[in-house]
């Protein structure tokens, strides 16, 4: 996908600061933004995903609180499957 050139207002001393950690990370503040842009997108689309099948707020913050955010029984194989099988019929009924 092409890029497009973006213009951005931001506070002098965060722009400063931010500068400062992109180059001690051997990054570009555009790869930094781009990065973090990415990070949005992705977050809406989990969010959505799991409204979809059911399983409420995504947000488990340990390995050990993974597993217990499952539902029981559900089998996430299936799910998938089902969700994407949805997704091809919706899109060649359009």
């Amino acid at each position: 996908m092409a890029k497009k050139k973006l213009t951005l207002s931001v506070e002098g001393d965060l722009l400063d600061e931010v500068k400062g950690i992109a180059a001690i990370r051997g990054r570009s503040l555009s790869s930094i933004i781009e990065e973090y842009l990415e990070y949005l997108v992705f977050e809406r689309w989990a969010e959505a995903l799991g409204k979809e099948l059911g399983l409420g707020d995504l947000e488990p913050t340990t390995e050990s609180e993974i597993p217990g955010s499952r539902p029981k029984g559900l089998d996430a194989a299936a799910a998938v499957r089902e969700s994407r099988e949805r997704r091809v019929e919706n899109i060649a009924g359009s």
